[in-house]
């Protein structure tokens, strides 16, 4: 255990920094030695409710259009609707009293003859949603496989088709599709 000692000096002067107010001091301890590293205080919610982010998630809103949720509000209405009421959204998300409405569901006639039930959210639970996505998806996209297509960015069912395309060509004689039928559903 010799060389593993913690230096007690070093805490007690490590501890005794000032911080700016807006860093905090994270303190961690390595096999020879203690070791500070500092942060702005900024998490993902703050990127999330940046008014960069929330702007970007609002051009995104209002260019995907669609329908409005349970309170029938229209994309053309969420403008207005910010402008009164966006200090309060943003700090009943904050304060952690912020729940979104219920989704209004629909139901959309397919080519067999059955009919697939879509949810609509409102189009301030979409902004939302969206802005949270912006934030998270570059987080947790390059850990899916890269032979993964549903409900990815840039991915299809075309894409799929393509690849198993080239895994014939490739001298492979089985494919394996996956699809979880109605998984949100039941």
């Amino acid at each position: 255990m010799n060389g593993r000692k913690q230096n007690i000096d070093t805490l007690s002067d490590q501890l005794a920094l000032k911080v700016e107010p807006d860093v905090q001091t994270f303190m961690g301890i390595t096999e020879n030695h203690l070791t500070a590293f500092k942060h702005a205080k900024v998490g993902l919610l703050e990127y999330i409710l940046s008014p960069s982010n929330l702007n970007l998630a609002y051009k995104q809103v209002k260019n995907n259009k669609g329908s409005g949720g349970i309170d029938r509000m229209k994309v053309d209405d969420l403008l207005s609707y910010l402008l009164c009421h966006k200090d309060k959204l943003i700090s009943s998300i904050y304060d952690g009293k912020y729940h979104p409405n219920p989704v209004r569901r629909v139901e959309i006639p397919k080519s067999n003859g059955k009919k697939r039930n879509l949810g609509i959210p409102t189009v301030v639970d979409r902004l939302i949603q969206q802005a949270i996505s912006q934030v998270l998806q570059p987080l947790y996209e390059p850990q899916f496989s890269p032979t993964s297509y549903g409900f990815r960015p840039h991915r299809s069912a075309h894409d799929a088709l393509l690849k198993c395309g080239e895994y014939i060509s490739a001298g492979y004689v089985f494919t394996v599709d996956m699809d979880l039928e109605k998984f949100f559903d039941t």
